[in-house]
């Protein structure tokens, strides 16, 4: 389903975005940048109301306004599930200084390890204007290519047994299948099992589909990477937008476009069943800063991408990719499912609350999910998508490598294309996505000059990334040491 806060949680698997590119610079000392990296562990570890002292007081009025309080304290429950810790066992083992806050590493007791990066607004005393966590890969130790398997397997056992993990893991090579497993209830009430083709919610996992739609309809010459929006869709409400933002931008989240995680879509999600229904929620929002001169992650960008399918296709955006996509690559279990459609036998997205017990995600999720995320896949199905990308079923290797170039990066760890993440792990490149949202986690990466597909759904929140962090750093480490050898 896509958050309007997230920036791609790849390689180290970011999970909440940097909210703004505006922030003024200041000189911000350790101590401060320390002191609030403590306070945002102890109210996303303790109960709601913490969480919601720490948002009135910690967090500067404008990133509020932007993503709202219920929102945010979401995210910060999503926090809560990443550090799975309580508050006195995770330290602060190691800090760097920025410009305008600090990067804060954080180790809790099972060796699990995440950087959170502060952006300090330039009152004083400061608050915090922009906020960022990401999994920092695991210290996983290369084996022999043989014990790859029984290593997943063991591992994955592990997770299950203490409740971390339900839903589907497949890890292949070329044409040999390393692993593949599914675990857990799809539906706990009907205690209906997860499979290797059960389709899970993905996320914003689905922006790669986008992606490659907008690559066919540039293949066919029906546009070009900088054409403006207004050049295929003229009646676009927003008058700025029309003229000043490319198909390029809204590609690369440079757009300056926003969200639909608004309250105009709150009040609608249970009948927005259209891309000019997604559109209308935030079509009249100013920009969040001129197209070109900033970098933030977007929703409603994919969709108006979604809008530009459909004009140059003359068909629905989920016709058109279930037809130049799915079908193509053998992909039966995917689709943009309705919320209530009980007969494709999707897995329900489920939630830990705090008493331990589970809470589906039924009252989070819209009617049908967008060109921005909220489709289904099953895990047989991706492996399927990267096949058809390696055969060159979807576009030619020449095409793919066009979207699947960084065009922005924030370091040397993670980078993004049109609409795909990448990376490297253990010298090995990868591209791929990722989405997280409640009841929803899920991760697929393919390193496309070795044929290696990794891919881990889950339907519960927030379990698919530790396992996809170690799984991937597992694979990446025994394959490149194995090439060495």
């Amino acid at each position: 389903m896509g958050i309007a806060m997230k920036y791609y949680r790849l390689r180290l698997q970011l999970l909440l975005v940097l909210l703004t590119v505006c922030a003024v610079a200041i000189a911000a000392d350790e101590a401060t940048v320390r002191g609030y990296a403590e306070a945002l562990v102890a109210a996303a570890t303790e109960d709601e109301a913490a969480r919601q002292a720490f948002i009135e007081t910690h967090l500067t009025p404008g990133l509020r306004e932007r993503n709202g309080d219920a929102r945010l304290m979401e995210f910060l429950e999503m926090v809560r599930d990443d550090l799975d810790a309580p508050a006195t066992e995770v330290v602060i083992t190691g800090f760097t200084a920025t410009a305008d806050g600090g990067r804060v590493v954080l180790t809790q007791r099972e060796g699990r390890r995440v950087l959170l990066q502060l952006h300090l607004s330039a009152e004083n005393p400061p608050r915090i204007d922009r906020f960022g966590l990401m999994l920092l890969p695991p210290k996983v130790a290369a084996v022999a290519p043989e014990q790859i398997p029984a290593a997943i397997g063991a591992h994955l056992d592990e997770a299950v047994a203490s409740g971390r993990f339900a839903g589907a893991v497949v890890v292949a090579r070329g044409e040999r299948m390393l692993f593949a497993k599914a675990y857990g209830f799809a539906d706990h009430g009907a205690e209906r099992p997860n499979t290797l083709d059960t389709p899970i919610n993905l996320g914003s996992m689905n922006k790669m589909f986008t992606s490659i739609a907008i690559g066919q309809l540039v293949a066919a010459g029906k546009l070009d990477w900088h054409d403006t929006v207004g050049k295929h869709l003229p009646d676009y409400p927003n008058e700025k937008v029309r003229a000043a933002v490319t198909i390029h931008q809204l590609l690369t989240h440079t757009s300056g476009v926003g969200s639909y995680w608004n309250d105009a879509y709150e009040v609608r999600k249970g009948q927005i069943d259209s891309h000019a229904e997604f559109a209308a929620t935030f079509a009249d929002d100013p920009l969040r800063f001129d197209p070109g001169t900033g970098n933030q992650y977007s929703n409603g960008g994919p969709v108006i991408l979604g809008l530009i399918v459909e004009k140059l296709s003359d068909m629905d955006y989920y016709d058109y990719v279930r037809e130049h996509i799915y079908k193509p690559a053998g992909m039966p279990h995917s689709d943009h499912y309705l919320r209530n459609d009980a007969q494709t036998g999707f897995a329900i997205g489920y939630d830990r609350t705090p008493d331990g017990s589970l809470r589906d995600n039924s009252s989070f999720l819209g009617l049908r999910g967008s060109a921005a995320g909220g489709g289904y896949a099953s895990a047989n199905d991706l492996l399927a998508w990267t096949r058809a990308l390696r055969d060159g079923k979807l576009l030619s290797r020449q095409q793919l490598e066009v979207l699947w170039q960084s065009k922005y990066s924030e370091d040397d760890r993670l980078g993004s294309g049109y609409l795909f993440g990448t990376g490297r792990e253990n010298g090995l490149r990868w591209i791929g996505h990722n989405g997280g949202a409640p009841g929803i986690s899920a991760d697929f990466r393919y390193y496309p000059d070795e044929d290696i597909t990794v891919v881990v759904l889950s339907n519960y929140g927030g379990a698919a990334m530790p396992v996809s962090a170690w799984v991937n750093a597992l694979v990446s480490a025994s394959l490149s040491d194995a090439e060495e050898r």
